[in-house]
This record gives C-alpha cells, structure tokens and sequence, in this order.
C-alpha cells in the first residue's frame, strides 16, 4: 500500500520535472521574445526563434576571452551578440556572469525562469522540503554548487549563514571520506597489523570497530583522542574569526600537491568542488549506515563488502 502512494505522490508532482514558464507573462515583442517580472525588474527571455548559439556551460570557456572566470557584456555580445542574458543571470549585480551564474542561465533557457530553471529545488519546494521563500530557492544564494533544495528546517537564513554551513559539510564530509574507507579497512586487515607490531588487536570480540554503538573505545589509549583533539583545534582555530561575509571556496586549506586544482579553468574546478561535495555527502551517508548496522547486526561491515573487495583484487 505504501509503495502505490509513494507512485502516486511521483505522478502528482512530475510537473516539477517538465518544462515550464510560471513567471508572469506579459507581452511579445516583434514575436519572438517574452518579458518577465524577476527581481523587481523586467527581463526579456530570447525564445527558440532567436537565431543566437544555444547557451551551453560547456561553452563558458569559449566566451570567457581574457580567462578571468567571469563574463562581461562585451564578451556575451560577442560570442551571442545582441543578448539581455547579464539581466537574466547576473543575480548578484556585480555586473559580470560567474560559471554558476552561467550555469543557472542554461538552466532557465531550458526549464523555464522558475527557481533558476532548478529542477531539484523546484521538486524540493513541491514536497515541502524547502521553503518557497528560502534564500536557497532562487537568487544569489541559489547558485551555491550543490544546491538541491533541502532545507527543510530552514537554516540557510541569509547568505554568510549558508556560507558556514557549506565550509561545515565540506569538512564533514572529507572526514566521512576517510572514515568510509578506514572502517572496513581496519576490520580486513587490523588483526594482521596487530600481530606484525606485536599489539593489542583493537576490534571488538566479534571483529567490529569500535565505536560509540559497538564500545570497545576504552581500549584505546586516550593519548591518541588527546592528540587529534589538539591537532583539530589546531586547523579550525584559524577559522574562528573567518568573515563569511566575504565570498571564498569553501573548505579551502590551499592543500592541491599535484596541481590538480589551481592549474585547471574554471568550470572544471566547478566540477572539481561538485565531485567532491557530492562524494562527501554519499560518504556521510555510508558511514552512518556502517554504525547502525553493526550495532543492529552485530556484524562487521567488512563481512559484507569483504567478497566485492577481493573479487576486484582477484582474491576471491
């Protein structure tokens, strides 16, 4: 019974999924374009008539003339020609397009000027998720890499806000990361370790790491809590006075030994950020599920992973 109301509830909000123009329409010009109400403004949206070059991010690079990582109008004028595109996707009115600026744009030129043309954020607010007057459903806030809509205890109250937030979750999930990789690895091959140094095997009786739900924390010598406790308070304490009201990337400790990041142009260190936001949240995901069902199980999780782990290494 629950799965149809599930399917039913799907196929009441699939309007969240279709393409469409909710903004006021008010009237054509030399019919083919329409002008719409956003931000207290009036904007002309170029419909498919327009013979300009479709907008694409994978052309922002193309456009962006100097490499500065940003449009101005002359470039947009260029690559388009006549366009009102800074009207439509310059949401913070500093007078230049972003990559996620650009991106919104694309957006809205395919799925309509609602919510910046975010499908997600439009779902999020048709299933009460997200508030239809949050920050993060539209404008300059709306543009944060990552943004699906999921607010719903409305805590993105203004941009510095959300600003901390992100830079919080980042961290979370870089920590998530390692612990997702580090739990069934400790349980694999931390009895073997133990026996080469010679010490203590640190697992629980039933071969589970140990844990606020499994116990076996006592075991631990707490000079090891001690040491990451000062070197934590060591990498947040120049956090402490950081002004959010300043834009920066979030989660930025200048750490890329292998250039990966700084070398790269712009959308792909957009890219970069999204992979790495995205992999922390599945990562925070994983390792709350690893607790809970070896505390519900009493099983390691390694029992479960451990024959996809050595048919990939060829041991199994």
């Amino acid at each position: 019974m629950f799965r149809y109301f599930i399917l039913a509830s799907l196929f009441y909000y699939t309007n969240c999924f279709t393409i469409s123009y909710h903004p006021l329409y008010l009237k054509n010009y030399k019919g083919t374009r329409a002008a719409y109400k956003f931000n207290n403004r009036y904007v002309m949206l170029s419909k498919k008539e327009d013979k300009d070059k479709d907008v694409n991010v994978n052309a922002f690079n193309n456009i962006d003339v100097d490499k500065s990582g940003k449009l101005d109008i002359s470039e947009l004028e260029f690559y388009y020609g006549k366009n009102n595109y800074m009207d439509i996707a310059d949401v913070n009115n500093d007078g230049e397009i972003d990559y996620l600026e650009f991106d919104r744009l694309s957006n809205i030129k395919k799925f309509g000027l609602r919510n910046g043309g975010n499908l997600f954020v439009r779902n999020a607010i048709n299933f009460g998720l997200l508030d239809k007057n949050s920050i993060l459903a539209d404008g300059e806030a709306s543009v944060f890499i990552g943004n699906k809509g999921f607010d719903p205890l409305n805590c993105s109250t203004s941009i510095s806000t959300l600003r901390r937030y992100r830079e919080a979750e980042i961290k979370h999930g870089r920590l998530a990361m390692l612990g997702s990789v580090g739990w069934p690895l400790a349980e694999l091959y931390h009895p073997y370790l133990s026996k080469i140094i010679n010490s203590d095997n640190l697992l629980t009786v039933s071969g589970k790491t140990p844990s606020l739900l499994n116990g076996g924390l006592n075991n631990i010598n707490p000079a090891f809590f001690m040491a990451i406790i000062i070197f934590a308070t060591t990498l947040e304490s120049a956090n402490i006075a950081k002004n959010y009201e300043i834009e920066s990337i979030p989660g930025d400790l200048g750490f890329d030994p292998l250039n990966i990041y700084t070398t790269n142009n712009v959308k792909n260190k957009r890219l970069l950020e999204l992979k790495e936001l995205n992999n922390g949240r599945i990562a925070m995901l994983a390792i709350t599920y690893f607790a809970i069902s070896e505390f519900i199980t009493d099983t390691p999780i390694a029992n479960t992973f451990a024959p996809i782990y050595y048919k990939l290494a060829g041991q199994y």
